[in-house]
């Protein structure tokens, strides 16, 4: 796992990077969103760095996905792939995309939050962090295969809120 140090005197300079779960937990790898978010709450995170639970109402945190200075959005995601791939999407990218193809599996997603969001102002950066599930029957565990996974997703999640703090100053305390 990636490992956050602090410098004294840099919190104040910190960015607010919001960390938000996407997904239905009562359907196995639907609610793989949740499940890491969950995973992260336990690991020491930068005190810029919020953490939540947005199950399946993500349109009634908009004004808080508002505040941040960037998102990271995890959401179980059908691309195709093999049960357990691990997308890595711009958000603004993909809203640009005209596209009928859903890639949330539940009725409201992150990019249907983000374009409501884009209706009143530019919502900030956001990388969507998707995972093809394997499993979405009833179960309130993933499946194997995300459990499997979970590790990997962690360590891409932390790799992602390291890239968003700043760098200390060399020479400076």
């Amino acid at each position: 796992m990636a490992a956050f140090f602090l410098h004294r005197g840099m919190r104040s300079k910190l960015k607010n990077v919001l960390v938000c779960g996407i997904g239905n937990v009562l359907l196995q790898d639907e609610g793989v969103g949740v499940h890491v978010v969950r995973e992260l709450k336990k690991m020491p995170l930068p005190p810029s760095v919020e953490v939540l639970e947005a199950g399946t109402s993500l349109l009634d945190l908009i004004p808080r996905l508002r505040e941040a200075k960037h998102l990271i959005l995890i959401d179980a995601m059908k691309a195709d792939g093999p049960p357990g791939s691990i997308y890595l999407l711009d958000a603004e990218r993909l809203l640009q995309r005209q596209s009928t193809h859903p890639l949330s599996l539940h009725q409201m997603g992150a990019l249907d939050a983000l374009r409501i969001m884009a209706l009143e102002a530019k919502p900030p950066p956001c990388l969507v962090i998707g995972i093809e599930p394997a499993s979405m029957e009833w179960g309130l565990e993933p499946s194997s295969v995300i459990r499997g996974k979970m590790t990997k997703i962690l360590q891409i999640v932390c790799r992602e809120i390291e890239g968003l703090m700043p760098r200390a100053q060399s020479g400076s305390s």
